[in-house]
């Protein structure tokens, strides 16, 4: 059975154009892999795959997998007659399954949407990122949560929502963009007009994000925001003697920290709106606050270089920002042209 090193070190290699956003328009029909469930918080993850599908006319796949990897059947005689049960039980399982995964490609259809639809076995998490690969789709939708949809766990003074196993593991092993369904807003009913928020460290990982995502947000006619958040440096509205040094040195560095902000979206994306967020939080909680303000439709991180494994690092702010979020979250790995 493969770990998750071994499943993102075979894909890591292939990593190249087919994955950036200008050559997956340009190739026909593009491609979005959307992982489906079917618990109650299920919908916002195929409504959210119909809303992108639509934005950029293209075939949305659906997949859902049965986690059937630990399943064996003994081979003893004196327990073939349950062997037989449980596996009849499996069949009309996966019928069943197969019932409501039409349904739901129907409903795709019903929005105009071209749809596929696929039943796998095995390990979600592995078979949805070896599916998007196979089928080279140019981004994986998921939802963020399964049975645990809704619940939250405190953490260093912040509400964090739980992150579902099989997104957590695919968001490290994918090796294209996966839009997570993040928040419980409303899904946009397709995509044209929306207001998407990308924070940036003026890493390189970042920019690539930026590049992803205006290549996105002119394609739907919409609006682009850059953040970047520092410190506040704090005795703002005293005079500078009455000020320590280290606030001098804060309000020194958010000053310049602005200037290289502008220069910054002035190369890479002179139309969109930049942002210095100033606060106290985490990146990430500010990010998610800084976007609400602005009434953004789409979050955006830049995910950092992978290791020797092969294993993707979010880094902290784009796992906290996953928990976070209250619209979809996209996560853009550092490789993804």
């Amino acid at each position: 059975m493969r770990g998750l090193d071994t499943v993102i070190t075979s894909l890591a290699p292939t990593l190249c154009a087919s994955n950036g956003l200008d050559y997956a328009l340009s190739m026909g029909k593009p491609k979005i892999l959307c992982a489906v469930g079917f618990g109650e918080h299920a919908g916002r993850a195929l409504d959210l795959g119909i809303a992108v599908a639509r934005a950029f006319d293209a075939q949305l796949e659906l997949l859902h997998v049965i986690d059937d990897a630990d399943s064996w059947w003994p081979e003893s005689s004196t327990l073939e007659s349950v062997v037989k049960e449980v596996r009849q039980w499996a069949a009309e399982r996966a019928s069943a399954v197969r019932v409501k995964l039409d349904t739901q490609r129907a409903r795709a259809e019903e929005a105009g949407v071209s749809c596929e639809a696929f039943l796998s076995h095995g390990r979600p998490w592995r078979l949805i990122a070896e599916t998007a690969h196979e089928r080279d789709a140019f981004l994986i939708v998921v939802g963020a949560h399964a049975d645990d949809a809704g619940r939250t766990i405190h953490r260093s003074g912040v509400n964090l929502r739980v992150l579902g196993s099989t997104t957590d593991r695919v968001v490290r092993a994918a090796d294209r963009p996966v839009l997570v369904a993040t928040g419980d807003r409303p899904i946009p009913d397709g995509l044209q007009g929306t207001r998407w928020f990308v924070g940036v460290d003026f890493s390189e990982a970042s920019t690539n994000a930026l590049d992803w995502t205006k290549r996105a947000v002119a394609k739907v006619d919409g609006r682009l925001y850059v953040a970047n958040v520092v410190m506040p440096a704090g005795g703002e509205g005293k005079p500078d003697e009455e000020r320590s040094w280290s606030q001098l040195l804060r309000d020194e560095s958010r000053t310049e920290a602005n200037k290289r902000l502008g220069a910054y979206c002035e190369e890479h994306a002179p139309e969109a709106e930049a942002q210095q967020v100033v606060s106290i939080d985490y990146p990430s909680g500010a990010l998610c606050a800084a976007a609400e303000k602005v009434d953004a439709d789409i979050l955006v991180i830049g995910a950092h270089s992978r290791t020797l494994f092969g294993r993707l690092l979010l880094g902290s702010t784009a796992e906290r920002t996953l928990r976070q979020a209250n619209v979809p979250t996209l996560l853009i790995p550092h490789e993804t042209g």
